[in-house]
């Protein structure tokens, strides 16, 4: 019902535009790592970014019109 009643008014839904996530990949989990992998303390964190309490930022963007602000999610 939200999805048609914002149709109505002319509104879309945000996308995701990109995330950026505080490790390129969990060193808890076998899910993705690059080849090769040296290892390492701080292998996992080559940029040294940390989003939050090292958690990723998800940023969206409205498809209809790019100069609607941005808008921020961390977790």
């Amino acid at each position: 019902m939200e999805r048609h009643r914002a149709r109505e008014h002319g509104l879309s839904r945000l996308r995701l535009l990109l995330t950026v996530d505080s490790y390129e990949w969990r060193s808890d989990s076998g899910s993705w790592r690059p080849l090769p992998t040296a290892g390492g303390a701080g292998a996992n964190d080559p940029t040294g970014v940390a989003v939050g309490n090292f958690g990723k930022l998800n940023v969206f963007a409205c498809p209809q019109a790019p100069a609607h602000p941005h808008r921020f999610s961390v977790q």
